[in-house]
């Protein structure tokens, strides 16, 4: 009951319309008579249960309960609104009520999951915020020292007064800019904007772009714009704003670090640490599952044995009995037979593959009761009656539309018929011909009868049951039954088609099942629906969101955003469009726009800003919406795919395995039979059974009992046999197992190029040498000569060849030959688009000629040393010099004919820069770049078969989307006017700001973006995908009326659930697979270098650690009694340290408070306030010096606190003293106040371990920069040479800002739509029939720009850059994160800096040797996992310390690496075993350290370090077992001995007990009366 209010209340709440002014439809004031009731509902219900439970102070309270604690706020707050008196504005609190809908999260079990996942990730997450936190006021105090007022000035016009934005000159600019202001800014801004002279000037008086809103002008504005930044959405308006208001030579250094840093890396974090805090939360919720089913069988079996046990002993009862008939004895015992048949089936799960033609098993399983008899007596019927014959010709024709349905020719037909059906309804577009209208109609029809033919037949021969036992039927049942309504529907409504039918592509995906790519498919598809309850749980949490949001946005700005100049499309007055508006936020698009109504709307003007608080309400929605939920989608993308992976593996294993059987059985036939004709017949058989068994696993026909599966959910994936369940039990084995053989796959990849396996014969082996040597590289030694002739004319001895292949393996050919590609690619990245004579070019080009020759010789001279393409290792099997001969050949082809068809052929020269790609073949000996190339090829190779299938859904959306919308997205500049006919002719246009009407001519428009046709309608969809520009098709969509009409406001609400689907299916889906796979191709290589090693990620990071670590000096001076002491004891105490702190985050206070248009009183104080810190960390700095003396540089963080007091001081005079007159900015200086802030960083364990872990993950990152830094360069270098000479438009995206007119620019603005920051605007500005730069010579008539090249350029560069690279990015952090969601006992890379800072306690001098039981307490001090703990038992420390072992000097020392090395040895079990085993575990272990740190291991010092040879370890060496050991034995003898003694003490009191016993008895018998008395 209680939920169904919570419903009908939400539904209250959404009926509400908002209007101005605080206006009400009569509906609301109804609707606003219920609230009463509603509350009195939930009053009663929080009394009940108050009553119920208690009300806060015992356990299990009314308040203990998180969900309890927000219903009482919600009846709490409802009440106070109800009391209140009508004069006090209570919006905000009754704003709670739309809480309510989050009691149903706890009335549904299934969202447990993701919750608790959520919930659980959220102390991981609190520490993420909270580096992104300090990261947003560290920029935002740099943006405030540099920025602030710099958004005030703009271009006034002359001899108006008052700051009203109708008094700005705009001229040719799309909107109003900030400009250059001389008064404010003294020194010399080169390029930043100016005002037009004799028109305007530039004054600050402008209130600053969007309201004022985004601005540096106090620390809260410059918080919020540098988290709008971080976000990606307006960051680069924001730099342009600053270029233009000061120049734009320094802001890239502010906002490229910003973009890097805040987007890519620290909001990254939450994904990583939500992954895996989902994949954990899974685990444990499949484990607890797991429990409960096998606790639940076992039960049941119990429950049925003594069941069954009960009625066979009441049988022998019966059967015992004299008065049991003979006819009831046969009875029982026929139920006793058919009782142990079906025991035995129900253990053994029979495969009906033989009984296929059974027609009588068909429906089987429904024989029951009167049923049953009935069916055999019909059957029985036609068997004997007057039909007979009819119902048997009637069953072979049944049997023979069986055997045609599951044939192959009928298969193919089906998917011939399913393609032509797709090709059809895919060449709609609009504007198309009368026939082709006519010819589409009727073929609709046809296709249609024969997929409805198909699917009676289908059922007539397979049975009805039969036919719905697979989902690729009842899917196809679906779509005809649903084309059908839609052919009647657009037969009453003409036009109104749905494009349903489209669906009927995805019976495309069938074809997979005859490609090797239908197993990993199917396996994602069934992992998908195994977690499908997780999706399905997460769409309801997502849609939970959205709607509580969207309640409280109603409340908060319900009829708020009604402004002078509009609504905005986004807003919140209705419930659809504030379900839409959040919507938009959660993917973040435009989500600032939004913003800025919301706090518009609030009041932002002078000296009123609560507006500004309202922006809470949006951070909220973007933090938990987008960067938290919408990752769990990632989170469980990640997790299927794992899954998949296994499963993949497994069967890929099983096939493996399979062939080897079938092989050993024919090595058998062959060994056991002689007779030639016996073993044919045989080997015939064998072979046939192997066909027989292929065929099972293809699978092509349509399901039937014969191949399925008891689960009807996935009976279409038709898994193999039986035993494939169990195998997938196995399937981490076999997982590891493909893993290496792919890895092996991949190594030949990089090496040959090409598979030459597969081109050889068994008797033409291809030679190892060359392999080998391409592995060497590029310095390695002189490598032998192919055994082959080189073109049928050079010979192996040939001396011509002999010298070619001299001069190629020369030992610094392939470094000049690099240094001629570096040299080149410079020559490519200076040239000048623009003017293709200019002087620079020409020069450029003599060098090209150079180069050219340069390429062509090394070209010739490899072909001749190597050999074209015949033999292996020659020249043409390896993908590198395939590449390097395509660009030599098209730069010569280009050359000779410069003079005739240079236009044309220009381009070519583009394809030089491929050139920069070779250096990949040298580089090729770094691992890591190997490893990140690897990852993007594989990355590749799996996207492959995911991106068919990404193809085909674009298309069903696209074909939909054409039948939806085409011919609907044209417009009038006149928007009274809605057809072409009207749309002529001319209008006044009232310009923003202007008082005069210009005249302008009517024109019928149609929108960029638009769905006339399948390839517009597919670049659509994937501008949509990218999750940029949608807001505008969504509402363009929504405006859309009829074919060849203008669009009317609102008009077809309903088309947004297009929209959405569509980001549920992509965006959130698809895209999330992608990102996946890139993440765990990434991890697979990571381990697989590890496989052989047999160690983990974690083993490995650790021993890094201890081979790269080295124990850290802490100086202390020798003489106690001197000052140098003194201040060294001062510097370096706890309350100094404390003091410092406190000084800098007083600092930082001072530094946030300073804000545009303050007092010069205010300024005055700030200054001092700023020398005093200046002054007193100063003094620290000089404390430090004389107390450390030259030591003090020893400490980087001594160095970074040198360098910016020094910086500080320098900031501090040039203030006092200097002038703005000098060419050098010296307000750089004012960076490092801001600096002073990381030295905050170094305090607190948490944000330490993150920031170490970050610059960890540095470490992998130079190599994944250098790929994309390569991929930028190609595409910068074909963006110069197609788009360089495209005119700059300030009402276009390639403006003074935004262009191709050099490589630095070329480079900014691909980083621009890296980001994904408004691309689809820059590729629409480069289309054809774009004018051309007067300085290109190019006169009107003639046009730049080019259409086809803008679409596959920007298209291909968006899914390589956003898809694929820069999710390189996020798989570095995830790899180097996992520790935050990882078991904290488990020792990691991140606990061991305790050990070394711990050991610099001790070793002050970094000596690297302290006494052994000096180490032994150092252990003791520290926590596990590190140390062995306080609380560890003596014992049990001195047992580890035996197994770590480690070789004690003669002064009783143990060495600093050896120690730490055995503590990592030891905690993770690294080729650790029984002490026999010990020194061949030692031996392979050095080793394993030679092969996997083979620059290290050349020291063999540091070999021995780490791994002490076993002469330390045995004779007469001294070690640290050893002396345990002794202490062991030593105290167990103790012990003993001490046993001993209290046992003969024990022993000697009982004696002299009995003794005296014996005594007392004695004199009691001698004397009577005395034992008399005694009694």
């Amino acid at each position: 009951m209680v939920l169904l209010t919570i419903i009908a209340n939400c539904i209250v709440l959404a009926l509400e319309e908002h209007l101005p002014n605080d206006d009400k439809t009569p509906l609301a004031v109804q609707l606003e008579e219920t609230e009463i009731y509603f509350v009195v509902i939930f009053l009663v219900e929080a009394l009940l249960k108050i009553v119920a439970l208690g009300f806060v102070l015992h356990k299990g309270a009314y308040l203990r309960n998180i969900w309890n604690i927000m219903d009482f706020v919600v009846v709490v707050t409802g009440i106070i609104t109800m009391a209140a008196s009508s004069q006090l504005d209570l919006r905000t609190l009754r704003a709670v009520r739309v809480l309510r809908p989050l009691k149903l999260v706890s009335g549904i079990p299934s969202l447990q999951v993701v919750l608790k996942s959520i919930i659980r990730a959220m102390t991981p997450l609190l520490q993420v915020c909270l580096l992104v936190f300090f990261a947003i006021i560290i920029f935002a105090i740099v943006g405030l020292e540099f920025y602030s007022g710099a958004f005030k000035s703009a271009c006034f016009k002359l001899g108006t007064v008052g700051n009203d934005e109708e008094n700005i000159y705009i001229g040719d600019e799309a909107n109003i800019r900030p400009c250059w202001d001389k008064t404010q800014n003294a020194a010399g801004y080169f390029d930043a904007f100016k005002c037009q002279e004799n028109v305007s000037e530039c004054r600050a008086r402008w209130v600053g772009p969007n309201y004022g809103i985004t601005s540096f002008d106090n620390i809260a504005y410059a918080m919020l714009t540098v988290f709008q930044c971080i976000t990606m959405e307006g960051w680069t308006e924001v730099l342009y704003y600053t270029n233009d208001a000061i120049g734009p030579y320094i802001n890239w250094l502010y906002f490229y670090p910003l973009i890097i840093l805040g987007s890519f890396f620290m909001l990254n974090l939450v994904l990583g640490v939500l992954s895996g805090e989902f994949a954990k939360e899974r685990l444990r919720v499949e484990n607890r599952r797991s429990y409960i089913k096998l606790r639940r069988q076992q039960q049941i079996d119990m429950e049925l044995s003594g069941y069954l046990e009960w009625i066979c002993k009441a049988e022998e009862v019966i059967l015992n009995e004299e008065r049991t008939t003979d006819e009831d004895k046969l009875r029982i015992m026929e139920a006793r037979k058919r009782a142990a048949t079906k025991m035995k089936k129900m253990g053994k799960e029979p495969s009906d593959e033989n009984n296929e033609d059974n027609d009588d098993d068909l429906l089987s399983d429904i024989n029951i009761g009167s049923y049953s008899l009935g069916r055999s007596k019909i059957q029985s019927r036609k068997r004997t009656g007057r039909c007979a014959a009819f119902w048997k010709a009637e069953k072979h024709f049944r049997y023979s539309l069986r055997r045609l349905v599951k044939s192959q020719p009928f298969y193919w037909t089906v998917i011939v018929l399913v393609f032509l059906n797709t090709v059809c309804t895919a060449s709609e577009h609009y504007g198309q011909a009368e026939w082709h209208e006519q010819f589409l109609y009727y073929t609709e029809f046809v296709f249609l009868g024969l997929f409805i033919f198909e699917m009676l037949i289908k059922m007539y021969g397979l049975g009805i049951r039969t036919y719905f036992q697979s989902s690729f039927n009842i899917f196809d049942c679906g779509v005809i039954i649903v084309s059908i309504i839609e052919v009647i529907w657009s037969y009453y409504k003409d036009g109104a088609s749905f494009g349903i039918s489209t669906l009927r592509a995805l019976r495309l995906l069938r074809v997979f099942k005859v490609t090797r790519y239908w197993s990993s498919l199917r396996n994602l598809v069934v992992s998908l629906l195994s977690s499908m309850r997780s999706i399905v749980s997460l769409l309801f949490l997502l849609f939970l969101f959205i709607l509580i949001f969207a309640l409280l946005g109603m409340q908060l700005f319900g009829g708020e955003m009604n402004f002078d100049d509009g609504r905005p499309d986004a807003h919140f007055d209705t419930f659809p469009i504030a379900l839409l508006t959040v919507f938009q936020i959660l993917t973040g698009a435009d989500w600032n726009e939004v913003m800025y109504a919301g706090i518009r709307a609030h009041g932002i003007e002078e000296g009123d800003k609560t507006g500004m608080f309202y922006s809470i309400y949006f951070i909220i929605l973007v933090v938990f919406g987008n960067y938290t939920l919408l990752n769990v989608f990632l989170a469980i993308a990640v997790d299927n795919l794992t899954n998949a992976q296994e499963m993949t593996a497994a069967e890929e294993e099983e096939e493996v395995g399979r062939k080897e059987h079938l092989e050993e059985v024919r090595k058998d036939v062959q060994n056991q039979f002689t007779d030639q004709s016996q073993r044919n017949k045989l080997e015939k058989e064998v072979l046939e059974e192997g066909a027989a068994v292929q065929a099972v696993t293809v699978n092509i026909c349509p399901p039937s009992p014969a191949n399925n599966e008891e689960n009807p959910k996935v009976s279409n994936f038709n898994y193999k046999d039986s035993n494939h369940q169990n195998d997938l039990k196995n399937n981490k084995n076999t997982a590891n197992a493909v893993a290496k053989k792919s890895n092996i796959s991949q190594n030949e990849f990089d090496n040959d190029g090409l598979d030459t396996d597969s081109n050889n014969s068994e008797e033409d082996p291809p030679p190892q040498p060359p392999k080998k040597e391409e592995e060497e590289g590029a310095f390695g030694g002189p490598r032998p000569m192919l055994p082959y002739s080189s073109m049928f004319i050079f010979g192996p001895k040939n001396p011509i060849r002999r010298f070619c292949h001299f001069v190629v393996n020369l030992r610094y050919f392939d470094l000049f030959i690099m240094i001629v590609i570096c040299a080149s690619s410079f020559a490519l990245a200076t040239e000048e688009p623009v003017n293709e004579k200019a002087l620079r070019n020409q020069i450029l080009n003599y060098f090209d000629y150079v180069f050219t020759i340069v390429f062509t010789i090394e070209m010739i001279l490899k072909v001749i040393d190597l050999g074209v393409f015949l033999h292996p290792g020659s020249y043409c099997r390896n993908l590198w010099n395939i590449l390097d001969a395509t660009v030599v050949i098209c730069a010569l082809v280009a050359f000779f004919f410069q003079d005739t068809a240079s236009k044309n052929l220009n381009t070519i020269k583009s394809m030089r820069v491929l050139r920069v790609l070779r250096p990949l073949k040298t580089i090729n000996r770094v691992p890591k770049l190997k490893a990140v190339f690897d990852c993007v090829v594989n990355s590749l190779k799996n996207v492959a078969n995911i991106l068919i299938v990404y193809m085909l859904f674009q298309l069903i959306f696209a074909v939909i989307a054409v039948q939806l919308f085409k011919g609907k997205f044209f417009y009038c500049t006149d928007e009274s006017k809605s057809t072409e006919e009207e749309c002529r002719g001319q209008f006044f246009y009232y310009e923003e700001f202007e008082d005069t009407p210009t005249v302008q001519n009517r024109e019928w428009l149609r929108h960029d973006f638009h769905y006339d046709n399948l390839f517009e309608a597919m670049l659509t969809l994937f501008t949509v995908t990218t999750g940029e520009g949608w807001p505008n098709i969504l509402h363009n969509s929504m405006d859309s009326t009829y074919e060849d009409q203008g669009p009317k406001p609102g008009n077809r609400m309903e088309m947004a659930i297009f929209y959405v689907v569509f980001f549920i299916v992509f965006p959130f889906f698809f895209v999330n697979i992608f990102v996946a796979l890139i993440i765990i191709t990434f991890q697979d290589q990571g381990e697989a270098e590890l496989e052989d090693a047999q160690l983990d990620k974690n083993q490995k990071q650790c021993i890094d650690f201890a081979i790269n670590a080295r124990p850290t000096s802490r100086y202390m001076p020798k003489n106690k009694k001197t000052i140098k002491y003194k201040i060294w004891k001062l510097v370096v105490s706890t309350k100094f340290e404390y003091f410092v702190m406190t000084l800098i985050a007083l600092n930082t206070i001072v530094l946030m408070m300073k804000y545009d248009g303050m007092s010069n009183e205010y300024k005055t104080i700030l200054k001092y306030l700023n020398m005093g810190f200046t002054i007193m960390f100063s003094i620290e700095c000089t404390l430090k010096l004389i107390g450390f003396g030259k030591n003090y540089f020893h400490d980087p963080w001594n160095v970074f606190d040198f360098i910016t007091v020094v910086g500080s001081i320098i900031d501090v005079l040039v203030n006092e003293f200097g002038t703005y007159n000098s060419m050098f900015n010296v307000g750089v200086f004012r960076l490092f106040r801001a600096a002073r802030l990381i030295k905050l960083l170094r305090q607190g364990y948490t944000i330490r371990l993150l920031l170490w872990t970050f610059l960890q993950s540095f470490k992998a990152l130079p190599y994944v920069c250098l790929l994309i830094l390569m991929l930028f360069f190609i595409f910068a270098i074909i963006g110069m040479q197609v788009f360089g000479n495209i005119k700059l438009d300030s009402q276009t995206d390639i403006n003074r800002h935004n262009n191709f007119r050099n490589f630095l620019y070329a480079l900014m603005l691909l980083f621009r739509c890296a980001t994904g920051e408004n691309w689809q605007a820059i590729m629409m500005a480069c289309l054809s029939g774009r004018p051309c730069d007067p300085e290109s010579g190019l006169n009107p008539p003639k046009t730049c720009g080019s259409s086809a090249i803008a679409y596959v350029y920007f298209v291909s560069f968006m899914f390589l850059s956003s898809f694929l690279m820069l999710n390189l990015f996020v798989a570095v952090i995830m790899d180097n994160f996992d520790y935050l969601t990882r078991d904290s006992s488990i020792l990691g890379p991140h606990h061991l800096d305790e050990y070394v800072r711990e050991w610099a306690e001790i070793d002050p001098g970094a000596t690297g040797r302290i006494n052994y039981q000096d180490m032994y307490e150092m252990l003791k001090n520290m926590e596990p996992p590190v140390g062995f703990g306080k609380n560890c038992p003596t014992k049990f420390a001195y047992r580890k310390l035996i197994r770590m072992n480690m070789p004690v000097a003669n002064d009783n020392t143990v060495h600093f690496t050896t120690t730490l090395f055995a503590l990592i040895r030891e905690s993770l079990s690294i080729k650790m075993g029984p002490v026999e085993e010990m020194d061949k575990l030692d031996d392979e272990l050095r080793e394993l350290i030679r092969k996997m740190w083979p620059v290290q291991a050349r020291k063999k010092k540091l070999l021995n370090l780490l791994v002490p040879h076993n002469s330390e370890l045995n004779d007469n060496h001294m070690t640290v077992g050893k002396i345990y050991v002794g202490l062991i034995i030593a105290e167990n003898w103790r012990a003993y001995k001490a046993s001993q003694s209290k046992m003969n003490n024990l022993k000697m009191v009982e004696d002299k007990e009995e003794v005296s016993n014996h005594g007392d008895t004695q004199s009691a018998d001698l004397d009577p009366k005395t034992a008399t008395t005694s009694v």
